[in-house]
């Protein structure tokens, strides 16, 4: 690991899972009032803070399979929260515009992930 990453904050990865987290919620502040976007709201904010604190936790143990362990449930949660945002703007509950541009940051973090991942798995 380079020597200049001192923390998860360092990561560029947590750095732009927490940029995601920040645009969705920012992004839900107009979500509609129902039961069934209460309900999506919650796993949306769920899933998507688990991304940045399931890499900040793996961080803090460093150790081979402790941090590809968090990684790959970043990972899973990072597909979750692509889903739920998804149907988020399926359902017109977000704004093309912001639906785009947090996609455009998910598919960048899951192909960081997948290749701290890989380069874990080939150490």
């Amino acid at each position: 690991m380079n020597k200049d990453i001192k923390s998860y904050k360092d990561l560029i990865v947590w750095q732009k899972a927490h940029v995601l987290a920040k645009q969705v919620l920012y992004s839900l502040k107009n979500f509609p009032k129902s039961d069934e976007a209460r309900i999506i709201k919650q796993q949306l904010i769920r899933s998507t803070l688990s991304v940045p604190s399931n890499i900040a936790e793996g961080f803090g143990g460093i150790k081979g399979n402790s941090y590809r362990n968090y990684l790959t449930i970043a990972k899973r949660s990072l597909a979750e929260s692509d889903y739920w945002l998804f149907l988020s703007f399926d359902l017109s509950y977000i704004e093309e515009k912001k639906y785009f541009k947090a996609n455009s940051v998910i598919q960048e973090i899951n192909a960081m992930l997948n290749s701290i991942i890989n380069k874990l798995n080939t150490d």
